[in-house]
């Protein structure tokens, strides 16, 4: 696996975002301060229920879906996983939004297996649209989806009870041979045609270096980054916008490792090794399932040159103006099951300006958007100064003031660094 046009250049949505949510402390990985961060070659071939303790929806799920799937909640629901969960024992059953997300993973599953013939149409999304608490009536102008949950009195009484759903009742679609849903305007003016796919990719290929980019072997990116970022030490308050110094290294074909430095101190990090992904910070842990296939494709030396191979279906799906630029659409079906990608390609200059792809979980996905800008180039190869990301996980934009090809960098660099020892007990004298 080489791409799913997640993130691309800069870092997965998932991974740096998730060290970003570390540092800050709000977004702790599944682990305690007494049970180490899960490890992927401990859950080969384990369910959920098999390597977690006290799971009731998702045990027979694979164990290393769980966390992916816990972080999906985080952003269809816009909280945090203290939200849940007791942070100082997650099987604890105390919290009653634990037990509520329970029932509501499995009226989603009902629905799904029962009205949508077993296929992912009702996820947490479609009703929550990051809010704790779904809206029960249409929103106008200025309005929030409650945060509270209203009184029970409120809701009316449902018309029709006892309804048997229908399994083979789905989303209107128009299938082979049936008309579209909307007809077209006949008066309206007929677009030209659409290149060849191969047309369009390879003009990237040859666009951004392609030859030079075999005979490089590192690139070292350095320069700032925009992101929300945890306060300096000694001061409260939530995250704010800054502007911390970045490293982007990577090593051909597939290793890469992000260095964020942090206000308060805290040097985050994402890798992967060729094998494994990897986060380092504040709080650090292995990636996993979702999260693991995001980084993979992250770690690819440059973006979109092995979409034809990573992706079915490939097709130019249609063309537009983005951003000032008239581009193409290709589209792909990620062979990692992660869902339908996106290349945005210049028509003029045949270099790719955007990347849309999906984190996905068992309980859904949350689309990633890569936007490139600010080509030079680097030793014969068209680098991106310029990389914005946006995310429900958080934006990001990168700046980058140099970009060097064939610095010399060790593949130890990309290997997952070791636990930061625990702090010391309160009234520690120094040394001790």
């Amino acid at each position: 696996m080489k791409m799913n046009l997640a993130i691309r250049w800069s870092a997965t949505t998932v991974a740096a975002a998730a060290l970003v949510m570390f540092a800050i402390g709000a977004n702790a990985p599944l682990a305690s301060a007494q049970q180490p961060a899960p490890k992927v070659k401990d859950m080969q071939g384990k369910t959920a229920g098999q390597y977690y303790k006290n799971l009731k929806v998702l045990k027979d799920v694979p164990a290393v879906e769980l966390h992916p799937a816990m972080e999906y909640i985080t952003v269809a629901l816009g909280v945090g996983c203290p939200y849940c969960h007791d942070m100082r024992k997650f099987d604890d059953d105390g919290k009653p939004t634990k037990r509520s997300a329970r029932n509501m993973m499995q009226m989603m599953f009902a629905l799904d297996n029962t009205a949508f013939a077993g296929k992912r149409e009702v996820t947490c999304y479609t009703c929550h649209r990051g809010a704790p608490i779904g809206a029960t009536e249409q929103l106008l102008p200025g309005q929030r989806t409650p945060m509270l949950p209203p009184n029970p009195d409120s809701f009316a009484t449902i018309a029709i009870p006892n309804l048997t759903l229908d399994a083979n009742m789905g989303p209107v679609r128009p299938g082979p041979g049936d008309p579209p849903i909307i007809a077209p305007n006949p008066n309206a003016p007929k677009p030209p045609p659409l290149p060849p796919v191969d047309d369009v990719l390879n003009k990237y290929e040859q666009a951004v270096g392609v030859a030079a980019v075999k005979k490089a072997s590192t690139i070292v990116a350095k320069g700032t980054v925009e992101m929300a970022v945890p306060n300096p030490p000694g001061v409260t308050g939530p995250p704010q916008i800054g502007h911390p110094a970045v490293e982007i290294d990577r090593k051909a074909p597939d290793k890469a490792l992000e260095t964020v430095q942090m206000p308060n101190g805290v040097a985050a990090r994402t890798g992967y090794n060729g094998e494994m992904g990897w986060l380092a910070g504040a709080v650090g842990r292995e990636l996993m399932g979702g999260e693991l296939q995001s980084v993979q494709d992250w770690a690819e030396f440059v973006p979109g040159l092995h979409f034809r191979e990573d992706h079915t279906n490939v097709r130019v799906a249609g063309a537009e103006t983005m951003d000032g630029h008239e581009v193409y659409i290709v589209t792909g079906v990620a062979k990692n099951g992660s869902g339908l990608d996106r290349l945005l390609i210049d028509q003029q200059s045949g270099l790719l300006i955007r990347a849309v792809g999906n984190m996905n979980s068992v309980l859904g996905s949350f689309p990633e958007v890569t936007a490139f800008d600010d080509y030079r180039d680097v030793a014969g190869i068209k680098m991106p100064y310029s990389v914005k990301v946006l995310s429900p996980e958080g934006d990001r934009t990168y700046k980058f003031d140099s970009i060097e090809v064939n610095t010399p960098v060790e593949d130890a660099k990309f290997e997952q660094p070791p636990p930061r020892p625990p702090a010391p007990p309160a009234g520690t004298p120094p040394g001790q």
